[in-house]
């Protein structure tokens, strides 16, 4: 038996519900229900960035203080330590910001300062100073604005501007603009490279602003313990890569072509990972347990002879597998262009910012 009224009333309801979608924030909600669409799925980097709290640029295209303060409340959030409160503010403009290379050749004609940064996330030492300053005074703790000559290379010498923060009767001296990353000379791209260096006290900031050598030997003794605490992981697309560019090199010299060895793969990846683990202790490291490996394995193997190479390269980012190969032609000293060589195990293993490669060349009977 049909109902009419009944049917009415649904379709009354469903039409309502439509006119209210239309008009709230129901709508995107009503059209996933039908599509099968879930929350979520847009990523960030597909979405216009918008400032905190809904926050509009003001007339003069700044934002708002009031968005800094809601930051660094947020930023601090639970958090009673005012050490911990400084380290998290740190952590933030590090982790955010990016330095402009650009505005650092003509910075007449940008705009400066925290609010400006807060906007635009890329900026100079200026303004990143100013934006830690504003930052940290938001969660009372008192800041100033430091700014001298500083070297960062050997016969280098520049201005800058950083930052002191006094936390009870204790300073301490932060760097957000070199704290946050480098600047590639050769590539002249700026290298987002977070890290806790630049956040100590007053006198080794200085130390490391004013002595090179000294700053050099600091992150390499950073990059040696964080490669330390990451666990090897082994590259295969790597491998295959430098398995291609290898054969690739030959063929242009008029060599035989070099078959992929799988058989000797994982023994040649655990020596790749123990050179690479004396490396990050600063340890000397021979392959002579491979070696002796492959040399009992000869026979099954059917082998007459053999060569080990190996390369470790400390680069960030990671360096690609064509940078890889030219560090390899560089060295001159492989078995690589050894016509006699039939066969080629290639083991790549990346720990931290460390690549170690080991290659076992192989002639068999």
């Amino acid at each position: 038996m049909r109902r009419p009224g009944l049917i009415l009333l649904s379709l009354i309801l469903i039409a309502v519900m439509i006119l209210s979608a239309l008009q709230s924030d129901l709508l995107p909600a009503f059209f996933n229900l039908f599509t099968g669409e879930v929350d979520g799925e847009i990523f960030a980097d597909d979405l216009d960035e918008e400032a905190p709290d809904g926050g509009g640029s003001a007339d003069n295209g700044e934002v708002p203080p009031g968005n800094l303060k809601s930051l660094a409340r947020q930023l601090t959030e639970g958090v009673s330590d005012d050490y911990e409160k400084l380290g998290a503010i740190y952590d933030w403009v590090t982790h955010n910001i990016t330095y402009d290379l650009e505005k650092s050749k003509n910075i007449g004609e940008y705009g400066s300062g925290a609010a400006y940064l807060f906007k635009e996330r890329k900026g100079v030492c200026h303004d990143y100073a100013e934006l830690t300053r504003a930052l940290l005074k938001a969660v009372g703790i008192k800041a100033t604005y430091e700014r001298g000559e500083v070297h960062p290379a050997p016969g280098k010498t520049e201005n800058h501007a950083w930052n002191r923060a006094l936390i009870g009767d204790t300073w301490y001296g932060l760097d957000t603009t070199w704290g946050s990353g480098f600047v590639d000379i050769e590539k002249e791209i700026f290298v987002p490279r977070p890290s806790r260096l630049y956040l100590t006290t007053p006198e080794e900031l200085a130390r490391l602003h004013s002595d090179p050598e000294y700053k050099e030997a600091c992150e390499a003794k950073l990059r040696r313990s964080e490669a330390l605490a990451a666990k090897p992981r082994s590259l295969p697309k790597y491998e295959g890569r430098l398995l291609k560019l290898i054969n690739k090199s030959r063929e242009e010299e008029g060599l035989n072509p070099l078959k992929e060895e799988a058989r000797l793969l994982d023994r040649v990846r655990k020596s790749a990972a123990a050179a690479a683990e004396k490396e990050c202790r600063g340890e000397e490291y021979t392959l002579d347990k491979l070696g002796e490996a492959i040399k009992d394995s000869a026979l099954s193997l059917r082998l007459s002879s053999f060569g080990i190479y190996t390369l470790t390269l400390w680069d960030y980012p990671v360096p690609t597998a064509k940078e890889i190969h030219r560090q390899i032609l560089k060295q001159k000293d492989s078995f690589l262009d050894d016509d006699s060589v039939d066969g080629l195990t290639v083991g790549v293993v990346r720990r931290g910012d460390l690549i170690a490669v080991v290659m076992v060349g192989l002639t068999y009977y």
